[in-house]
């Protein structure tokens, strides 16, 4: 077969299995039901050079550009190779109607828009806007790239990316900062203003000196590029993964920054817009102006929207989530906690200052002396050297750049750390105490949970034994992505758990704060403090073959007496994974896989090792040692689950018997290679001596012409002791348990198993655990 042959052999295995996992023609929502008949409508218009519209055809990108930008109101770049470095990278198995195919043409990358049943809708020179079936036609399939998706691409981008967008093809013009025309500042002035609702520096002189510089290889999506123009530095907002928007002479445009030839030698850095960055450099102040905008707003003991009224820390919680999208702590002595102290001589607009009350006040300071705060009569402003409040004055705290960063889940967006990534999901989920669903959920479920998915670290359920495994960590050691226990005061012994963000902060399934949140690592949880772990070093070694296969079992359900991925019982499990995973055959019975392989102790034991456990009845249980001190075994209410030999009061572990270690019998005696292939075949007429004769016979490189009776056999050769033995050597049998004359003949083929012609055909049978075999059992020969 050759090569292009194996090739389409490849492709026609994939698309199979692609159309077994991804449904034929399901949608998701309205929005790819729009697109693809979007798409469809527009089959046979012809194809043009440079079209982009219906009126005067397309080319391909035109095509996508066209779809997106009226089906979707998302603008796309011109060029193909621009479009495959945006949107979510797509495999196979998540393939749906809607999203981008993307296949190598003779110059460059050529979209179509996937509907469903391996049918495209791609422009073609010949036929204009046509349907393909890349299953069928091998242009196609052998040109696959990949896949994109760019209906979540909003969601995906910085908002003012995503507004850069939308002005691409906006003209240019001297001195423009709107829609009917821009220059460079200008633009990024108006997209700014947009995305953040905020005024925004107007020169590019401004902007390059008030943002904050970022590390090109720390770029981010919404970031500000500035090059060097002939007299002034020229910016424009980096979109992602190299693509960025720009004004030019002919307009707001797309480029391509690592192949462009104008722009990329002309780079001269990044700097970064936060909304804190923003409101410092201008002369208002957002969060003082929000405030103002709740003047007269009642008050409302359990308020926390303007149509209902606020209590005193509702009032300052909303205006800080609606400017700078940061949540606060509901309750406001940890808002105290958080922040610079600042005296009443530095106060600035938008501090946070605090009165005793029953409990802390919080209110936000306007300016000259003056500060906004949620009273029983409404919101109001106050003199803050007026006798009742500064009678109460407390303190004043202001939110430096990093707390606001930190407190930002868009700022964790492209983070480094997987599990931090994962955890700003779930931002906002309501707390539920034993919950599991997203309608609620605990602080041991969120670690579970965003550990499995984000690095394949399965940890147990309940918080403290989450605490048992894992390494410890001194706390000024900690780091990003580790996870703090703490103690609560009400309950005995560790209670509660969340991921570091770095910073003093961190992000959990709050119970008092009745959600999953981002909060400051204050006194209120430093006196709670009790350990922190880095669970780095349990991810499942997907590497090994064996925990590969055992991964791919996962969840699948407890069957009794299953061994196949439609349900499994404790040996059956076993028996699959070990041959999956490294091609051991296994008995079917835990009694008798206990009684092959090689005894290990505990602190030996390597990735593939059994470990088996005593359960009811005092039946063997085995599980498969995955490293790391845990292992995959089958349960009865979850099916096959991941458990720590650590955890001292679990289930498992003071029912922990022992472990065994298997390898592969590569059998080289062309006498056992030869009984193998008649494994379950009927000889009959044959005694098992005569069965010998015949493999002897028949396999190569031996001359050996044995007798036919197994006493005749038996007097052959040199006896073997039972440790001694090895494969080919013959073994015998009394069919009389009274008498020691041999009457049966086997071929031993290691490990305590053997070849032997039974009154149901040619079996492999063992020693170690066949009790008819080993109370029978006279001893060996060698022949040779």
């Amino acid at each position: 077969m050759t090569q292009f042959e194996k090739r389409n052999v490849i492709w026609l295995v994939l698309l199979i299995l692609l159309m077994l996992i991804v449904p034929s023609y399901g949608y998701n929502n309205e929005t790819e039901i729009q697109t693809v008949l979007l798409a469809e409508s527009l089959i046979g218009k012809p194809f043009t050079q440079e079209g982009n519209s219906p009126e005067e055809g397309f080319n391909s990108t035109g095509f996508i550009q066209y779809i997106f930008r009226e089906g979707e109101n998302i603008v796309l770049p011109k060029l193909s190779s621009q479009l495959w470095k945006l949107g979510k990278t797509i495999e196979r198995s998540e393939i749906q109607p809607g999203d981008v195919f993307f296949f190598t043409g003779s110059n460059n990358l050529i979209p179509a828009i996937y509907k469903g049943d391996n049918i495209i809708i791609v422009v073609t020179t010949g036929e204009g806007v046509a349907k393909r079936n890349i299953a069928e036609d091998s242009y196609w399939r052998d040109r696959y790239k990949g896949a994109r998706r760019y209906t979540n691409i909003v969601d995906e981008l910085h908002p003012a990316a995503v507004k850069a967008l939308e002005l691409v093809g906006s003209p240019y013009e001297l001195g423009g900062n709107d829609p009917t025309g821009f220059n460079h500042s200008g633009f990024v002035q108006y997209v700014f203003s947009e995305a953040n609702n905020l005024n925004f520096a107007r020169t590019s002189k401004e902007q390059w000196r008030v943002g904050m510089e970022v590390d090109m290889v720390a770029i981010e999506s919404g970031d500000v590029l500035f090059f060097q123009g002939s007299s002034v530095r020229l910016p424009g907002i980096y979109i992602d993964n190299g693509i960025f928007v720009i004004v030019t002479t002919n307009g707001v445009a797309i480029v391509d920054l690592e192949t462009s030839e104008y722009w990329g030698p002309r780079l001269l850095g990044a700097r970064r817009f936060t909304n804190s960055i923003i409101e410092e450099s201008v002369v208002s102040n957002p969060i003082v102006e929000k405030a103002m905008d709740l003047l007269g707003t009642p008050y409302n003991p359990d308020g926390q929207l303007p149509t209902e009224g606020f209590n005193t820390t509702n009032f300052v919680r909303y205006v800080f989530k609606d400017t700078l999208g940061i949540q606060l702590s509901v309750f406001s002595d940890r808002i105290y906690e958080v922040g610079e102290s600042i005296s009443k001589e530095e106060l600035q607009a938008g501090d946070l200052v605090f009165f005793q009350g029953s409990s802390l006040i919080p209110g936000i300071y306007r300016g000259n002396g003056i500060f906004i705060v949620q009273t029983t009569e409404g919101v109001a402003e106050r003199d803050i050297e007026s006798e009742y409040w500064s009678n109460i004055y407390v303190g004043a705290k202001r939110l430096t750049e990093a707390d606001i960063y930190y407190s930002q889940p868009e700022n964790y967006r492209e983070h480094e750390n997987a599990a931090i990534r994962e955890a700003m999901k779930y931002i906002g989920t309501p707390y539920l105490l034993g919950g599991e669903t997203m309608d609620g959920f605990d602080c041991s479920y969120l670690i579970q949970t965003v550990f499995r998915d984000a690095k394949n670290i399965y940890l147990p359920r309940i918080t403290y034994k989450q605490c048992e495994v894992g390494e410890t960590i001194d706390f000024e050691n900690k780091r990003s992505g580790d996870v703090i226990y703490f103690s609560e005061k009400w309950q005995e012994g560790i209670s509660h758990a969340a991921i570091y963000l770095g910073n003093n902060y961190i992000i959990h399934a709050s119970g008092d704060e009745g959600m999953v949140t981002i909060s400051y690592l204050g006194e209120y949880w430093m006196d709670r403090y009790a350990v922190v772990k880095r669970f780095d070093s349990l991810s499942l070694r997907l590497d090994s073959r064996i925990v590969e296969e055992a991964y791919k079992t996962l969840g699948m359900p407890y069957l009794a007496g299953g061994n196949t991925i439609e349900g499994f019982n404790h040996s059956g499990f076993l028996q699959y994974v070990m041959k999956a995973g490294l091609d051991i055959d296994l008995p079917r019975y835990s009694f008798q896989q206990w009684a092959l392989g090689k005894e290990i102790e505990r602190e030996d034991l390597s990735i593939g090792d059994v470990l088996f456990f005593e359960g009811s009845d005092k039946v063997l249980l085995p599980g498969l040692y995955i490293g790391n001190e845990q292992f995959v075994i089958v349960t009865e209410s979850e099916g096959v689950a991941i458990r720590d030999l650590n955890i001292s009061d679990s289930y498992w572990s003071p029912r922990y018997v022992g472990a065994r270690r298997y390898e592969k019998i590569q059998n080289n005696h062309s006498a056992v290679i030869k009984a193998k292939e008649y494994i379950d075949v009927s000889f009959e007429g044959y005694t098992t001596a005569q069965f010998v004769q015949k493999v002897f016979d028949e396999a190569p490189n031996i001359d050996l012409q044995l007798p036919a009776t197994a006493y005749e056999q038996w007097n052959l050769g040199q006896a073997i002791l039972p440790d001694a033995r090895e494969e080919g050597d013959l073994i015998f049998f009394r069919s009389n348990l009274s008498e020691d004359t041999p009457t049966m003949t086997g071929i031993y083929v290691g490990e305590g198993s053997f070849i032997i012609l039974t009154s149901t055909g040619v079996k492999e049978r063992n020693l170690k655990y066949h009790q008819y075999w080993s109370e029978g059992y006279l001893g060996a020969r060698r022949l040779f």
